[in-house]
């Protein structure tokens, strides 16, 4: 029912989707109706060919049903109009809102789509031209026909359910969040119910943070639950040995390189059969370089005899009186002991400029002395640094079996001292600075009973040393003893009295190896077990040093210039295989065209090509013209056929 009030048109609100249009009345002349039925439809987004685009396709992105029975538009690159509430206020009969039913404009399908506000960048851009008001012409006035906010929420209703947006008009950037926001925060800060979210919308988001691809060649160790694999499984940690292995090796074949200029020194160019003299003390004080009253300085040389590396201690200004002292040196000589730093010889020089006397050991580079280790930078705060027991006890089966050997050789060591103990390695002892003394103070063996007693008294101070963390601990036994007690068993408690009570008459090693035996069978199994790690890393190593091989073969055999006056003999027969397995193993890229540096795929490739395994894989030529199907072995025989072919120079 239609009602005209001073020529306008008033729509009912029953009928929001049919709208009569009445002619004006004129004075004195009765009102014909004329209808005309128009539909306002609403806007259907990327409609085609009467097909409304797909929810899935608006929320997620895709459908996973197309083309399995859906039956909605799933294509996104035709849009269709959408109307605004503030823009719908006017309408003409220009309007492309006001159509047919048979009938959809073309208009109507090229206008931008809704998208909405709470989304990340998907790609789809907001539409940059606003929508023109949409009026009705119905008069040469161009007067205009409001409609009810009925009808227009009626037209977006459609989109209502999915939270989206019928506001046209282009919205400004948002600044990017600082911290990610998970779906239900985002939610809430839009006034939107949790309740509402869409598991579905929101598995597809990418982070705030993109990802970056991981750099192979720095590998993480294997997590803690990782620990029960497959027999065909293997972590990248298991080709090489562990970093801080790796770390130490590589520290002591640096130090043994290591050299100075001579000249810049004021250090001879040879020294006997020894050069390239470089100075391994750690204090520039000529006050701390004595032994036993001599000043000394310390130098790793190399050997022109064998080529290895020894470390030379030189008695600065002592002129040798007796030479039968020389013949203690060659008494020592004979004494091969694990905890011993062995001479090799002693001779006088004056190739520094002075009458020197030089001792040849054994060179342990990056080792360190007790003293160093537990007596210097103590802590100021009083607190002492509390050396575990089996540490200790390890140590003193160290010292005791290196003094078995030396007391059992008629000789006495006469150099247990926190600063001529060296620490070689992980709670590994050797006592250096054998027959310095015996040289130095020589008496011909006459009192080496009385020197081997005084070994066991400062044996004895030693242990308290490292026990009480002080040198000065020997001066206040109470004081000592009640802190060993304390903290210690009662059998290093019994040792220390042993050895540092009186002789009766004597003292001997046999008993303080008596006395520590226990303590010596857990030591034999800790030095198994490291024996056995060792071992491990060693099998490691040794198959690393396989792979080697199999690349140096493949190194002289691959992009040879020429061979047999062949110009092109790399590039055919087996040789041209061996290059397609190169680029397999080294040059493969990924599907944007960016090298793969994976470590794992190199290592089990070569692995299978050095056990000549018969799993095939494919070989594809560089420009993509040529691929073959051979198995390892083949390559292997190809292999094998060109390295001998060079080393032989068979043609």
């Amino acid at each position: 029912m239609q009602k005209s009030l001073g020529g306008q048109i008033v729509i009912p609100p029953q009928s929001p989707s049919v709208i009569p249009i009445v002619a004006p009345a004129s004075d004195g002349e009765p009102v014909e109706q004329k209808t005309t039925k128009v539909v306002l439809k609403p806007p259907l987004k990327g409609s085609l060919n009467g097909k409304r685009l797909c929810r899935n396709v608006i929320i997620h992105g895709y459908c996973k049903y197309e083309g399995k029975g859906c039956e909605f538009n799933h294509d996104t690159n035709k849009a269709s109009p959408q109307a605004s509430p503030e823009n719908l206020g006017k309408l003409r009969a220009q309007s492309p809102a006001f159509q047919a039913v048979s009938s959809v404009s073309a208009d109507s399908v090229n206008a931008p789509e809704f998208v909405p506000r709470f989304t990340t960048d998907t790609g789809v851009t907001s539409p940059t031209k606003e929508t023109n008001p949409i009026d009705l012409d119905l008069s040469d006035n161009k007067q205009t026909y409001q409609a009810e906010a009925s009808n227009l929420a009626s037209m977006t209703s459609n989109f209502s359910q999915f939270s989206v947006s019928n506001d046209t008009t282009p919205q400004p950037p948002q600044p990017q969040a600082q911290q990610p926001q998970s779906p239900s925060q985002m939610l809430a800060g839009l006034g939107i119910p949790s309740a509402q979210l869409d598991p579905y919308y929101y598995m597809n988001q990418q982070s705030v943070y993109p990802r970056q691809p991981l750099q192979h060649h720095l590998y993480s160790g294997p997590l803690p639950h990782v620990s029960n694999l497959l027999p065909h499984q293997r972590t990248v940690q298991s080709f090489f040995i562990p970093d801080n292995l790796r770390e130490q090796l590589t520290e002591r074949n640096e130090a043994q390189l290591m050299t100075a200029s001579a000249r810049e020194l004021g250090l001879p160019l040879e020294v006997h059969v020894y050069h390239s003299l470089y100075p391994l003390d750690s204090s520039d004080t000529k006050s701390s370089k004595h032994y036993y009253g001599h000043p000394t300085s310390v130098y790793k040389a190399t050997c022109s005899v064998d080529g290895r590396t020894y470390a030379l201690i030189r008695i600065e200004g002592y002129r040798l009186v007796n030479e039968l002292a020389m013949s203690a040196v060659e008494t020592w000589r004979r004494i091969r002991h694990c905890n011993i730093v062995s001479i090799r010889e002693a001779f006088t020089t004056r190739a520094f400029g002075d009458s020197s006397l030089v001792f040849v050991f054994d060179y342990h580079p990056c080792s360190t002395t007790l003293a160093s280790k537990y007596f210097t930078n103590q802590p100021t705060n009083g607190n002492v640094r509390l050396i575990p027991e089996t540490t200790l006890w390890s140590y003193i089966t160290q010292i005791s079996s290196a003094l078995k050997a030396i007391h059992g050789s008629g000789l006495a060591a006469r150099n247990i001292d926190p600063s001529k103990i060296l620490l070689t390695g992980e709670n590994r002892l050797r006592m250096s600075g054998a027959s310095i003394l015996d040289v130095l103070q020589y008496d011909g063996g006459l009192n080496v009973a009385r020197y081997q007693q005084e070994d066991l008294l400062a044996f004895g101070k030693l242990i308290i040393a490292l026990a009480c963390n002080s040198t000065q601990s020997f001066q206040d036994l109470s004081q000592s003893f009640d802190y060993i007690t304390r903290y210690y068993s009662s059998d290093l408690k019994n040792l220390i009295l042993h050895l540092l009570g009186k002789p009766l008459p004597t003292k001997s090693i046999d008993e303080v190896v008596v006395m520590i035996s226990p303590h010596i069978l857990q030591e034999i199994n800790s030095s198994q077990f490291y024996n056995d790690e060792l071992e491990a890393e060693l099998s490691k190593e040794l198959e690393n040093g396989r792979l080697v091989r199999l690349m140096s073969k493949m190194g002289f055999i691959n992009e040879r210039p020429e061979f047999d006056m062949d110009p092109s003999w790399s590039e055919t027969g087996d040789r041209y295989l061996i290059k397609l397995f190169r680029d397999y193993v080294f040059h493969q890229v990924d599907e944007d065209g960016r090298p793969v540096v994976d470590m794992v795929h190199v290592l089990t490739c070569l692995n299978k090509l050095d056990a000549g395994v018969d799993e095939k894989i494919m070989l594809m030529s560089r420009d993509e013209q040529s691929c073959l199907i051979v198995s390892f072995k083949e390559i292997k025989n190809c292999i094998i056929s060109a390295f001998n072919d060079l080393t032989s120079g068979r043609k």
